[in-house]
């Protein structure tokens, strides 16, 4: 392991000095699961297009995780950033915070596609783990949630236990 943390701190500079520089941060990142890593530190992205990421050290990387398929479709592909400039231009953001009529054909493509009749939508991972908690205590009766803290998919904080 001491040779794999001289070679990143070697391959990485950039990365390492951002890393130690981020004092201000809890846990020296943005978000603290950013430092469940293999490595000593994150790398520090430049940029990413399509599938594929580059950190400021200029090393350029597969994206298998497609930022967590917050990108499913890549990383800015063209048909996607089109849709999404269309969408802005036409709505003038995101969301209006109403129901549009997207919603609707939405969900009914939804369950076409998978089969449950009913659909929420959430903005988040958070939000959705909310969801998610609420239906299995109304389902079950049972209060308590066991939450596995391997990797990253939104905070769980009405969780009891995460292991």
């Amino acid at each position: 392991m001491a040779r794999e943390k001289a070679e990143a701190e070697r391959r990485c500079p950039r990365s390492r000095d951002a890393y130690a520089r981020a004092d201000h941060l809890f846990g020296r990142v943005p978000m603290t699961w950013m430092n469940k890593t293999a490595g000593p530190f994150p790398r520090y992205l430049d940029s990413a297009r399509g599938a594929r990421v580059t950190d400021i050290d200029g090393h350029e990387y597969i994206d298998f995780c497609l930022g967590d398929t917050g990108a499913m479709a890549g990383h800015s592909p063209a048909p996607v950033a089109e849709a999404v400039q269309r969408r802005f231009a036409g709505l003038g953001g995101a969301t209006a915070m109403l129901p549009t009529e997207d919603a609707e054909w939405v969900g009914a493509e939804l369950t076409r596609r998978f089969g449950p009749t009913r659909w929420s939508f959430s903005l988040t991972a958070t939000d959705a783990n909310r969801w998610a908690i609420r239906l299995a205590r109304a389902v079950t009766g049972r209060p308590k949630i066991l939450v596995n803290s391997y990797s990253y998919h939104g905070s769980v904080d009405e969780s009891l236990i995460v292991v």
